[in-house]
């Protein structure tokens, strides 16, 4: 006796991709970051753009806006150790916070989509106790750097709190500036690689508030 034709059975979307769908969703969202900013995008394209059900992102992030602060943690970590690692090639202290400068500029130009979640809007108006945390880690370590600085006798005494302030607003600048194309027109900036326009913006700060 024959047997019946079996059906063709029809694909059914799967809920992971490679195992990890968190993972998966991450990278997902940094790629539409990339090409469409932090606003371009929903958790049912993200879900799309991971191969996956458009209800699966619900198994790791409510909204939308806790899948961008899990990725502001997750930048502030790696941007932490960028910092920790391009310090930890000087003991002399200026060159430490040149080095510092350079790293935070190599990281946003390295780490862009990540860069831009981690001090967007959304971020910054949905700010959880976890993502404050890593935020003041990081500018911690900034601020450590500074001290350590002023305790060897290159800068004037109490003044850590407002340098740090000073540059890290100014390394933050420079660095949306070079990210948005906005100094590729100008004299200064146009022929100069965003490390060297780093080193120029710190090592101006540091003419100025180092004791002479």
């Amino acid at each position: 006796m024959k047997k019946a034709p079996t059906a063709p059975t029809t694909p059914v979307k799967i809920a992971y991709h490679h195992g990890d769908l968190r993972r998966s969703l991450l990278d997902a969202a940094l790629g539409l970051v990339a090409t469409h900013g932090v606003q371009g995008f929903t958790l049912r394209e993200a879900a799309r753009a991971a191969n996956v059900s458009h209800n699966a992102p619900y198994r790791h992030f409510p909204s939308r806006t806790h899948l961008l602060i899990e990725l502001a943690i997750e930048g502030q970590g790696h941007l932490l150790k960028a910092l920790q690692s391009a310090v930890a090639r000087s003991a002399d202290h200026r060159e430490r916070l040149v080095r510092l400068g350079i790293a935070y500029m190599e990281f946003a130009m390295a780490h862009a989509a990540h860069f831009r979640v981690m001090f967007s809007s959304d971020v910054a108006r949905n700010r959880t106790g976890e993502l404050k945390a890593a935020q003041d880690t990081t500018f911690r370590f900034f601020e450590s750097e500074l001290l350590s600085s002023e305790q060897a006798g290159l800068m004037h005494g109490g003044t850590v709190q407002q340098n740090a302030l000073v540059g890290w607003s100014a390394l933050h600048g420079a660095a949306m500036l070079v990210l948005d194309g906005v100094l590729d027109n100008t004299a200064v900036a146009a022929r100069r690689k965003p490390r060297e326009i780093a080193k120029v913006v710190i090592e101006s700060l540091l003419t100025g508030i180092l004791v002479r």
